[in-house]
C-alpha cells in the first residue's frame, strides 16, 4: 500500500513538472510569436528590419529588467530652460509589467509606482489622490516604458501597421513612414492616438515619430544611440510641439538617457503600492 501511494505521489509530481514545463514553453512561445506574427506587409517588414537593427527580438525578450537615469529639460517659447530634473526609472520586463520612477524637485521627493494593475504618485511619502496625479502616475509609468522599449513595442497586441512610403516633410531627410494605430481597448490608450513612426531609409534606425494625440500634435526626433548588452537604445530625444501639417513649431522638451542597465537585481518590494 505504501509502495502504491509512493508511486502515485511520484507520478503526480512528474505530471506537475510536465504541466509546468509545457506552461512555461507555451508562455515563451506566445511571446516569441508576437514578433513572428507581425503582418506580412510592408509595414510589418519595416518593423522587422528596425527590430533586427536594434539588436534582435530574441535578445530583447531575454531581458528581465531595465533601469536608467532620465534627464528632462523643459524649454519655454523663447528656447530658454524652464526647469531640469533627473529621474531614476526601473522596470520589470518579464512576468507582467511593473515600474517605479523617483525624482526630486527642490526639497520635495516624488515617486510613481505601478504594480501592473494600479499606479500611484507620492510626494514625500504621501499618496497624491487628486485626479491629475492619478492620471500622471498611470500615463508616465506606462508612457516612459513604451518610449524606451521602441521599436520592440510595435509588436504589441492590437497594433495595426500601415506603410505610407517615404516621408520628406517631417525630418530634414527622407525616411520610411509607418502609420501605427491601436485597436480600441488595446493598452491604456487604444483607439485614442495615431502615430507615424519614422525609420532611416538605409539603416532602419528609429529616428523619429509624429503623434496625433487628439488634442494636439507632437514630433519626437531621436539623436544618437547607445549599445547596451547587445541592444541599440536611443540616447537623446527632442520633443517638438507640431501641427496638422507635420511642422516643427517649438522645441518643448529634451530627454537624455544615462546609466542604462539591463538585468539589474530587483526586489519585488520596490513595486509595492503603499
Amino acid at each position: 500500500m505504501k509502495s502504491n501511494t509512493a508511486n502515485m505521489i511520484r507520478l503526480l509530481y512528474i505530471a506537475l513538472l510536465i504541466v509546468g514545463f509545457l506552461s512555461c514553453q507555451s508562455k515563451k512561445q506566445e511571446v516569441v510569436d508576437r514578433f513572428k506574427s507581425l503582418p506580412d506587409n510592408e509595414g510589418g517588414q519595416i518593423i522587422r528590419m528596425a527590430i533586427e537593427r536594434a539588436g534582435g527580438w530574441e535578445n530583447w525578450i531575454s531581458k528581465n529588467s531595465l533601469s536608467y537615469i532620465k534627464k528632462i529639460t523643459h524649454l519655454d517659447s523663447t528656447g530658454a530652460v524652464e526647469s531640469t530634473e533627473k529621474q531614476f526609472h526601473i522596470y520589470e520586463l518579464k512576468n507582467g509589467f511593473k515600474g517605479r520612477i523617483e525624482w526630486a524637485v527642490g526639497n520635495d521627493n516624488f515617486q510613481i509606482i505601478n504594480d501592473g494593475a494600479h499606479a500611484k504618485k507620492y510626494k514625500n511619502g504621501n499618496e497624491l489622490a487628486d485626479t491629475k496625479s492619478k492620471d500622471d502616475a498611470w500615463d508616465t509609468s506606462f508612457g516612459s516604458h513604451y518610449v524606451i522599449s521602441m521599436p520592440f513595442k510595435l509588436t504589441d497586441e492590437g497594433v495595426s501597421l500601415t506603410y505610407e512610403g517615404i516621408d520628406t516633410l517631417i525630418l530634414d531627410r527622407p525616411v520610411h513612414s509607418v502609420k501605427v494605430e491601436y485597436a480600441k481597448g488595446a493598452g491604456s490608450t487604444g483607439g485614442m492616438h495615431l502615430w507615424w513612426y519614422l525609420f532611416d531609409v538605409d539603416t532602419y534606425d528609429l529616428v523619429g515619430n509624429y503623434l496625433d494625440h487628439g488634442k494636439g500634435y507632437t514630433i519626437n526626433i531621436y539623436e544618437g544611440f547607445q549599445e547596451v548588452d547587445g541592444l541599440r537604445i536611443h540616447k537623446k530625444r527632442n520633443r517638438y510641439i507640431s501641427n496638422e501639417k507635420k511642422e516643427l513649431v517649438m522645441l518643448r522638451t529634451i530627454y537624455e538617457y544615462e546609466e542604462m542597465k539591463f538585468d539589474v537585481a530587483v526586489n519585488e518590494s520596490v513595486f509595492k503600492l503603499r
